[in-house]
């Protein structure tokens, strides 16, 4: 164990990864953090006004020149809902991306990533469409990956032969990789390319990133990451956790399209997106790894208030453009 002096030396040090325009977020999440209860002592529907207010805090609001349809899908569970967001005017996008949002299967909706989304849409030229897949622990595992997969079959059946891209943060990512696990189980059809965001990957919450980053000071925490994860797996245990569509990192990854696995390096997860990287190109995948220096979870959402973010955003709709034009080609 280090001694007082050496754990502060090392959180200076780590401190001093952070990128200069994220240090205001940073300090606002701890004094946050400090300030009141944590969100794993809360109600449920406290928990999620809290995360939805939080993202206020720095969240863009909708750029202008985006048209926004809100519509349901419907399921064998019931009616799922959605929106669809595209670029005001001129043509229909030539592609379409499925966009799973974040929260630890918990937390999180269309709305609190409606700007993400929305800003993708506009830099990449693409129809960009969200859902709100059930949450646990009301709906546990495998109620949002059954919820992904009707999303992602009435969109393919809806696309009319449009290049189809799946991407998600955090959990969101979590669960783009297991739905493509599960479509191509089902011989269906794959996307044209993945996007994935600082996701959760493993099978456990330990890791050299969990232990650097996971304390709260960087925002997401180790025991949050648990408390995440005991909710997602009310209905199997920690038995799921062997489950490859719970920890991809377990999954035989042969056969899936090429990836974007965007890491943050002040993050508890980034290992998980590291170890991704390595176990898909082992597995003969074509791979873009664009790991963030200084940048934390969930920085996406922070892109109108951190230049850095907002230069990774930019990253991510070039990618997409080029994905795109290869498809098309």
């Amino acid at each position: 164990m280090p001694t007082d002096h050496e754990a502060e030396s090392l959180a200076l040090a780590d401190d001093a990864l952070l990128a200069p325009g994220i240090r205001h977020v940073v300090a606002t999440l701890r004094a946050g953090m400090r300030a009141g209860p944590d969100i794993t002592t809360m109600p449920l529907e406290e928990a999620r006004a809290r995360y939805a207010a939080q993202q206020q805090l720095w969240r863009p609001r909708v750029p202008p020149g985006v048209t926004i349809r809100r519509f349901f899908i419907a399921t064998g569970a019931g009616p799922l809902p959605a929106l669809a967001v595209r670029a005001q005017g001129g043509h229909l996008p030539a592609a379409r991306v499925l966009y799973l949002h974040g929260g630890g299967w918990v937390l999180g909706s269309v709305d609190t990533h409606l700007a993400t989304m929305s800003q993708l849409a506009l830099g990449s030229g693409t129809e960009v469409v969200g859902i709100d897949y059930r949450l646990a622990p009301e709906a546990p595992f495998p109620a949002a990956l059954h919820d992904c997969l009707s999303a992602w079959h009435w969109l393919e059946a809806d696309s009319t032969g449009r290049p189809l891209f799946i991407a998600g943060d955090s959990a969101g990512a979590n669960l783009a990789l297991a739905a493509m696990l599960e479509l191509r189980g089902q011989h269906a059809k794959l996307p044209s390319a993945a996007l994935l965001f600082y996701g959760v990957f493993g099978p456990d919450c330990h890791s050299e990133s969990s232990d650097r980053f996971g304390s709260g000071d960087y925002g997401l925490s180790t025991a949050r990451m648990a408390w995440f994860r005991s909710n997602y797996l009310q209905a199997t245990g920690e038995a799921g956790t062997t489950d490859p569509r719970i920890s991809p990192l377990l999954a035989d990854l042969s056969d899936l399209p090429p990836m974007l696995i965007m890491a943050a390096q002040c993050d508890p997860l980034a290992d998980d997106s590291r170890a991704l990287a390595r176990h898909a190109r082992a597995a003969g995948l074509v791979v873009t790894e664009a790991e963030q220096p200084g940048l934390v979870h969930g920085f996406l959402q922070m892109a109108a208030v951190v230049p850095e973010a907002a230069a990774a955003l930019d990253e991510v709709a070039r990618y997409l453009r080029a994905r795109c034009n290869a498809t098309l080609c």
